[in-house]
């Protein structure tokens, strides 16, 4: 029988490959929020696209994503920001009447919109689905689908300007 033969590229790319197992990569990951884009609408006159935003401004979203996608939802939920105490993550549910933008056609019905506080008063706004709705959408619990950029408060209105 043949010595068997060594590929060095091969031993050198499996030997530079990470140690760290996959699974404890994972059960990192698991319960923490995630973001997706699947439903950006950057159209509407009361909201931006990116290409609205500055660097600046563009910057401390990737930064506060990264930030938010650390912790839980439940987390985020509790935490409280301002002199006021104001939430972090708050969770209207519906639509809100008193809004200067329209519901997108292409958001699932019966989701439960939200917003994250950015800086001063920049929001977040999407959705979260409940245990409810996460077969009938394919969708997770743990993603906040964003829907808007909102840098002048005009999704969910609490004072007239």
């Amino acid at each position: 029988m043949a010595p068997k033969k060594t590929n060095p590229r091969k031993e050198r790319f499996l030997s530079n490959l990470p140690s760290q197992e996959l699974v404890s990569e994972i059960s990192d990951v698991k319960g923490k929020l995630s973001f997706s884009f699947k439903y950006f609408d950057g159209s509407q006159e009361a909201g931006q696209d990116f290409k609205d935003w500055n660097d600046k401004q563009k910057q401390e979203l990737l930064e506060k994503l990264r930030d938010y996608s650390r912790e839980s939802k439940q987390y985020w939920l509790n935490q409280r920001v301002g002199g006021g105490g104001l939430k972090v993550l708050e969770i209207y549910g519906a639509f809100p009447r008193n809004t200067d933008f329209e519901y997108p056609c292409h958001v699932p019905s019966g989701v439960r919109w939200s917003r994250f506080r950015m800086e001063s008063a920049m929001r977040l706004v999407g959705f979260f689905v409940s245990e409810n709705s996460v077969k009938e959408y394919g969708l997770s619990t743990d993603v906040f689908y964003i829907v808007f950029l909102d840098k002048n408060h005009r999704f969910y209105k609490t004072e007239d300007k």
